[in-house]
């Protein structure tokens, strides 16, 4: 997956190659069942993770097809395999095929709102402090202790992964981003997917792109010239997502030239 074709259709098809393809996430969103799991043609790790999901997206019905699309919202943790942990949001489980929810918390700087399920995280450093350090190993394991609770939790997914570059000193989110340089918020934040993903979480790049401040995020437009974007933010985006392979993207709620980022070709 390149940041030049992020699609509906890859998103459709990371959630369900992220769902049957991490052996791990799968245990953490099922109660345990008897005897062996049950084995689909689509489970053949051999298999490349195109022919994986071409395989069991034949098997789909579209009102299936159409719930992956999309995750679900809410806060409040209610258990069950199909709805919220009491994290950021979830992705249906379709059982029958084998592909589990997605449980997602939001963990750029640790796993939040554990604490109102007696669930307790570790508060790190936020992520300005962390880029301080210009050291990418310990980014790395900044990024595994997250993953580790965030797998100790019941979570399958990470919401962190901040990688917008700052513009704006006051920008309310700007504590969970990795400063104003692309290469090194690229290479740190690369660093720390990556460690996430060594815990068998899935790893997410955020918020693409050009995400740079929280006031009137919904309606604010970011216009930028394509050669500037291109030297900043996208640059971090690139580097970060050459060291991690992250599982996930997650678009911007701004406006980029005129158009929303989640809507923007």
């Amino acid at each position: 997956m390149t940041l030049s074709n992020l699609r509906c259709p890859a998103a459709c098809t990371f959630l369900l190659i992220a769902a049957f393809g991490m052996t791990s996430l799968g245990l953490a969103q099922f109660p345990p069942q008897q005897g062996q799991p049950k084995h689909y043609a689509w489970s053949d790790t051999g298999l490349s993770p195109d022919v994986r999901a071409d395989l069991v997206i034949k098997e789909l019905s579209l009102d299936e097809k159409i719930s992956l699309l999309h995750g679900q919202g809410g806060f409040s943790p209610s258990g069950g395999p199909t709805e919220s942990n009491g994290g950021a949001g979830w992705s249906n489980a379709i059982p029958r095929v084998g592909i589990p929810a997605i449980q997602m918390a939001d963990s750029a700087y640790g796993v939040t709102r554990g604490a109102a399920s007696g669930r307790y995280s570790t508060a790190l450093p936020n992520n300005l402090a962390a880029a301080s350090a210009w050291d990418p190993q310990a980014a790395f394991e900044y990024g595994a202790l997250i993953g580790r609770e965030l797998r100790e939790e019941g979570y399958g997914m990470s919401l962190g992964g901040g990688v917008n570059l700052t513009r704006e000193p006051r920008n309310g989110r700007t504590f969970e981003y990795q400063g104003e340089d692309p290469l090194l918020a690229g290479t740190l934040v690369g660093n720390f997917v990556k460690g996430v993903q060594s815990e068998h979480i899935i790893g997410d790049l955020k918020h693409y792109a050009v995400n740079d401040q929280e006031s009137g995020r919904n309606a604010v437009s970011a216009n930028i010239d394509k050669r500037s974007m291109r030297e900043t933010d996208l640059r971090a985006f690139q580097i970060a997502l050459a060291i991690s392979d992250a599982g996930g993207v997650m678009c911007s709620y701004n406006r980029v030239n005129g158009d929303f980022a989640c809507e923007n070709t």
